[in-house]
């Protein structure tokens, strides 16, 4: 509206200072007249200032679009926060619902372990996933617990004995304590937490001490240990830094303590001596049918050698009988073929002049039995 204000100011001063001129021409001081000068100071200054207001126009246009922009970029951006602050809250809300989920199992499955009959029962069932990794086969490399395998006056019953090759046993009892253990890991007072550590170390010291009267090696020919496992590392690692002798002590009453990793390279120790034995016994029952193919062959060797003989001296007996045949036979025939006698015409004796294919030597039994001697058989040359 002031632009156009201007606009009309400044066309009607100018079309005042026009006529001003127009009536004033003949005067040849009108160029010097001040209000012809102010009027045109005053054109100019409209002309500036209407020019100013249309470049200050269209840069405010600009921001104008400029500004549009931004509300949509901040609103865009705004709506993208409020989607990802909504996803946040539901990720908490999840994350805050799974560990509550896992704070119940786990104080369950402590709650669990609180019985030494469910403990022995988790610590077989995790063992035994350990035996089926390691590639042993129940009944055939190792038994689990059964009344039948009693230790002595004890009754004693170990949870997996493991057959080992030879006929020698390993026993491994799956029972541990864990109630201190659990209350100590339950506290937030340290200093709680490291007198119940020390407890259960005492616990599991009390635990190898009974373990050790059961005299499992008393039964067949059984090391002088038993394993105990432990399916937690912290249960056997707690225990070593609360009493610095606790190995010492667990190895002089013959109690080896496994965790999962130690006893996963135990059984996969006894699964290759099993594959070694099973590679022996093949390599006896190898050398056992190598021994009696060698005395097949010997013998097919001797009869060969026996038949090239008769032969040979077959072979002579017909060379020989044939100057005979041609001397007695055969001269009286053609004799008679002369006279006219009919019959058939007589031929020669064929003389048989191949010698025989035999072998050079006979078949040494007394060679080392894990060497075979290799004959050569070749063809005896015709001037011998």
């Amino acid at each position: 509206m002031d632009v156009i204000l201007g606009v009309i100011i400044g066309l009607a001063v100018g079309a005042l200072i026009g006529f001003l001129v127009k009536s004033g021409r003949s005067n040849t001081d009108s160029a010097d007249n001040p209000l012809i000068k102010d009027l045109k100071s005053e054109l100019e200054r409209e002309r500036n200032s209407t020019a100013a207001a249309t470049k200050l126009t269209d840069e405010l246009e600009t921001m104008k679009k400029t500004v549009e922009k931004l509300t949509e970029a901040a609103g865009a951006a705004d709506l993208r926060r409020v989607r990802a602050e909504t996803e946040i809250t539901e990720q908490v809300k999840s994350m805050a619902s799974h560990n509550e989920n896992l704070v119940k199992q786990t104080r369950a499955i402590a709650g669990a372990l609180a019985s030494s009959q469910t403990r022995g029962k988790f610590g077989e069932a995790h063992l035994e996933k350990l035996l089926e990794s390691a590639g042993l086969i129940e009944n055939e490399h190792f038994t689990r617990q059964s009344a039948s395998e009693k230790i002595g006056d004890s009754g004693a019953i170990p949870d997996v004995t493991i057959n080992m090759p030879g006929g020698s046993v390993i026993y491994i009892d799956s029972k541990f304590p864990f109630q201190r253990f659990y209350e100590a890991f339950e506290t937030e007072d340290d200093v709680l937490r490291k007198e119940l550590l020390v407890e259960h170390s005492k616990d599991l010291l009390a635990h190898i001490q009974a373990l050790s009267k059961r005299n499992y090696a008393e039964r067949g020919p059984s090391p002088d240990f038993v394993i105990l496992y432990a399916p937690i590392d912290a249960i056997f690692i707690e225990a070593v830094k609360a009493i610095p002798d606790f190995l010492e002590t667990s190895f002089r009453l013959g109690v080896t303590i496994a965790t999962p990793t130690s006893m996963m390279a135990l059984l996969r120790t006894v699964g290759y001596l099993f594959s070694r034995n099973r590679v022996a016994a093949n390599a006896e029952e190898i050398q056992s049918l190598a021994v009696k193919f060698l005395r097949d062959v010997s013998s097919l060797h001797d009869k060969i050698v026996t038949v090239g003989d008769r032969l040979k001296s077959t072979l002579k007996a017909y060379n020989d009988m044939i100057p005979t045949a041609e001397t007695t036979v055969l001269s009286a025939a053609k004799k008679m073929k002369s006279l006219d006698v009919s019959g058939k015409p007589l031929k020669a004796f064929p003389e048989v002049s191949e010698n025989l294919r035999v072998l050079e030597s006979k078949l040494a039994l007394d060679a080392p039995e894990d060497f075979i001697e290799v004959e050569e058989i070749s063809d005896e040359d015709d001037e011998k």
